[in-house]
C-alpha cells in the first residue's frame, strides 16, 4: 500500500466504478478532493499489485500514462504487496466485501455512498472486475468530517476490486485507515456497509457496530415516465436552475440557507454544525461533479422553497446529492416538482442510470422517489466504532 499520487487518478475511478457501480465521480473530482482538503484532514491510500512478467497492471511511474481499462481487465487478479497479501502460513480473509464506504460528510459527499449493489435493470455496467489501470486493486478515503457537532469524528471507505476480494486486501486498507485516523485525531470512525450478508460481518470483526438502516434507490431515465410539471404551475411558483437563483451578483446565500435548513430536518444524519457561506459554497456548489445546470430550485413569491441537486459524471451517471424542502413550504409537493425537473432535463442531456440514498426512516422522501419510479437496488447499514 502507498499514498494517493494524482497520476492514479484515473485507476482509482476505474476501482471505484468496478466496486460500487452506482457511485458518481470522475478524475476530476477525485483530483479536486485531494487539493481541497490539508493530508492531516483528508487522506487517501491506494492498493497495488506489482506486474509479473508477462502480465499487465505494473504501476506507471511518474509522468506515464496508465494502460487502458480494456487492456487491464486481462491482466494478473491477484493482490501482493507488503501489506495487501497473505503470507505463505496465512489464510486467506473469509468474505469481503467489494466495498465499505464512509460517510464522508457534507463536505463533499452526501450521506448514502453505499456498498457494493446488488445488479439490476437500474445498474450500469461494471468497469473492470481485475486489475484497474496501474494495477489498482484498491482504494481508502480517510478523513476528519468536518461538519460533525461532535469533535474527533471520522470517516472510512474502502473499495476494493471484485476479483481482488477474499485476499485480505480490505482488512488491510481498513486496518491502515483506522492508524491514520487516529493520527488525525479522530476517537471514532463512521462508515457505511452494504446489507448483503458479507460487509456487516466484515465491519463488525473490526469492531464496528451496525446503527442505521439506509436505502439505495435507481431509476432508468431511458425508460422512466416522469412526470410533466403543472400547466401552469401554481401561482406564485417558479421552476429555475441555481444560476437563476444567483443572478448577476453570483450569490447563492438564499440556496445556503435553504440547504442548511434541510440537512438538519435530514432522517438519520449525525448532528451537524452550521458551516461558513464561503467555507458551503467551496465545498459544495463548486464541486466539479456537481451540476448547477442540471440541478433545480423552486421559488415561491421568490423565496427559495425547494431545490434538488445533481451530481453527475459527465458520461451517463446521475446522484440526487440533496433534495429538500423548507420547513414553511412543506406538504405542497414542491420537492417532487424539483427533483422531477431535475430529471427530466438529465435525460435530456443524455444521463441514463440515476441513483440516490435514502435513510429507511425517511418516509416522505421513499415516497417521492416511488412516485418517480425508483426502486430499491441495494441497502446498506450505517456503521460506526470507537478508535
Amino acid at each position: 500500500m502507498r499514498p494517493f499520487h494524482p497520476q492514479d487518478a484515473e485507476a482509482t475511478v476505474a476501482v471505484r466504478r468496478a466496486a460500487v457501480p452506482h457511485l458518481v465521480g470522475t478524475a476530476r473530482s477525485l483530483l479536486w478532493e485531494t487539493e481541497q482538503r490539508p493530508e492531516h484532514e483528508r487522506y487517501r491510500l491506494i492498493a497495488e499489485q506489482h506486474g509479473q512478467p508477462g502480465q499487465h497492471g505494473q504501476r506507471p511511474q511518474p509522468g506515464q500514462p496508465a494502460e487502458s481499462a480494456e487492456s487491464a481487465e486481462t491482466g494478473s487478479t491477484g493482490p501482493t504487496g507488503r501489506t495487501g497479501r497473505p503470507g505463505p502460513t496465512e489464510p486467506a480473509e473469509p468474505a469481503e466485501p467489494a466495498a465499505l464506504l464512509g460517510r464522508l460528510g457534507r463536505l463533499g459527499h452526501r450521506p448514502g455512498r453505499t456498498a457494493e449493489i446488488r445488479h439490476s435493470g437500474h445498474a450500469p455496467p461494471p468497469g473492470p472486475r481485475t486489475a484497474a489501470p496501474g494495477g489498482l486493486v484498491g482504494c481508502a478515503d480517510i478523513g476528519l468530517i468536518a461538519d460533525s457537532g461532535t469533535p474527533g469524528q471520522g470517516f472510512v471507505q474502502t473499495m476494493v476490486l471484485p476479483a481482488a476480494q477474499r485476499a485480505g486486501v480490505g482488512g488491510a486498507l481498513v486496518a491502515a485507515a483506522e492508524e491514520r485516523l487516529r493520527a488525525m485525531g479522530a476517537v471514532r470512525a463512521h462508515t457505511w456497509a452494504a446489507d448483503d450478508g458479507v460487509a456487516p460481518d466484515f465491519a463488525e470483526r473490526r469492531g464496528y457496530r451496525c446503527l442505521r438502516r439506509a436505502r439505495i434507490l435507481g431509476l432508468d431515465l431511458a425508460t422512466a415516465r416522469l412526470p410533466a410539471p403543472p400547466a401552469p404551475l401554481p401561482e406564485g411558483v417558479v421552476l429555475c436552475t441555481p444560476a437563476e437563483v444567483a443572478g448577476e451578483a453570483g450569490d447563492l446565500r438564499p440556496l445556503y440557507e435553504a440547504d442548511v435548513e434541510c440537512a438538519a430536518d435530514e432522517p438519520g444524519a449525525a448532528a451537524s454544525v452550521r458551516l461558513p457561506y464561503e467555507v458551503w459554497l467551496r465545498h459544495n456548489w463548486l464541486r466539479p461533479d456537481w451540476d448547477a445546470r442540471l440541478s433545480s430550485v423552486v421559488l415561491v413569491d421568490g423565496a427559495v422553497a425547494a431545490y434538488s441537486v445533481a451530481q453527475t459524471d459527465g458520461v451517463d451517471r446521475y446522484w440526487s446529492g440533496m433534495t429538500g424542502t423548507r420547513r414553511a413550504f412543506r406538504g405542497r409537493g414542491l420537492a417532487a416538482l424539483a427533483k422531477a425537473d431535475s430529471l427530466r432535463r438529465s435525460r435530456a442531456a443524455g444521463y441514463r442510470h440515476a441513483f440516490t440514498g435514502n435513510d429507511a426512516a425517511n418516509a416522505a422522501m421513499l415516497g417521492i422517489n416511488r412516485r418517480l419510479g425508483y426502486t430499491v437496488v441495494a441497502s446498506q447499514w450505517r456503521c460506526a466504532k470507537t478508535l
